[in-house]
């Protein structure tokens, strides 16, 4: 006997399944946010943990960063720094950041409370999406119990119009 375990569904009841508006818009905003690299907007808290190689120069995963309530090593010692609020770069006032997996931990606020260009990409796909003739489910089997969808792709114009929103390399 095999200790694999089966791996659910992400829907769980392909007959249940909604091919609505929303749905549509939640598919643009996801397509929308891997393509930046971050949530883009609306300006919220978050906090997390960072992986470095060290350095005097780090990324925070948010652009437009409005605060950095928090920024510590894994051992929770406060680390001083700058930042760029526009880029998310961050610079060590103390001679370098740690090194390693979670090395950094971070609180802060960031994303945009307004980006209507942002928002005409989200509708503009959200609208492609609805109009296809078959809707958005592409294949789907029972025993196997799985659907496969259409993705919301984003448009070459689309896509130039959300790159001053997405995540850069370090300098």
């Amino acid at each position: 006997m095999s200790d694999e375990k089966t791996i659910p569904d992400m829907i769980a009841d392909p007959s249940a399944f909604q091919d609505d508006a929303q749905f549509r818009l939640k598919a643009a905003q996801a397509a929308i946010r891997r393509e930046c690299g971050w949530h883009v907007m609306p300006n919220v808290a978050l906090s997390g943990v960072i992986n470095t190689r060290g350095g005097s120069v780090i990324r925070l995963p948010a652009r437009h960063v409005t605060s950095i309530e928090s920024l510590t090593d894994r051992h929770g010692n406060k680390l001083a720094c700058a930042y760029d609020p526009e880029t998310g770069l961050v610079e060590s006032l103390s001679g370098g950041f740690p090194a390693g997996i979670a090395a950094i931990h971070y609180e802060i606020h960031a994303g945009y409370d307004s980006a209507p260009d942002v928002q005409s990409v989200l509708i503009n796909a959200a609208k492609r999406a609805g109009m296809s003739p078959t809707g958005l489910v592409t294949s789907q089997s029972t025993n196997g119990s799985s659907a496969n969808f259409d993705v919301v792709t984003l448009m070459q114009d689309e896509k130039a119009k959300l790159k001053p929103y997405k995540l850069g390399g370090l300098p």
